[in-house]
């Protein structure tokens, strides 16, 4: 009896990452598809630069803000030097309301996204 509570453990533990990984997956892809939504809806990129960049989920991200990082793309279809990736902005996005911060302006600093753009 005394060794099933170690394997429980063990079983436990073993589990918990691949779940805490689909977690962390499924978080990450409503976090990019939200980001998409927001530069799409406020045309924050041109069409060939949605094409040519790329969403970085930050470490410090979690279930309420998700922390995005939007970098340009460098490859055969897009040009460029494949070895280096040009941040073009942060953005915070509160997953419960759909709020938006992003800090493309001078100062560097998070301010709300603007309506959309003309």
């Amino acid at each position: 009896m005394g060794l099933k509570l170690p394997g429980i453990v063990v079983i436990g533990a073993a589990l918990a990452a691949p779940i805490a990984f689909v977690q962390g997956a499924a978080q990450a892809a409503d976090a990019f598809a939200t980001a998409e939504r927001i530069i799409k809806q406020h045309r924050l990129l041109t069409p060939q630069q949605q094409k040519c960049s790329k969403l970085v989920l930050r470490e410090d991200s979690n279930k309420r803000i998700a922390k995005v990082g939007i970098y340009e793309r460098h490859d055969a279809t897009c040009g460029g030097d494949p070895d280096a990736e040009h941040r073009l902005f942060d953005m915070e996005i509160n997953m419960r309301s759909g709020a938006a911060t992003w800090d493309n302006n001078v100062d560097m600093e998070m301010r709300p996204v603007p309506a959309r753009r003309r």
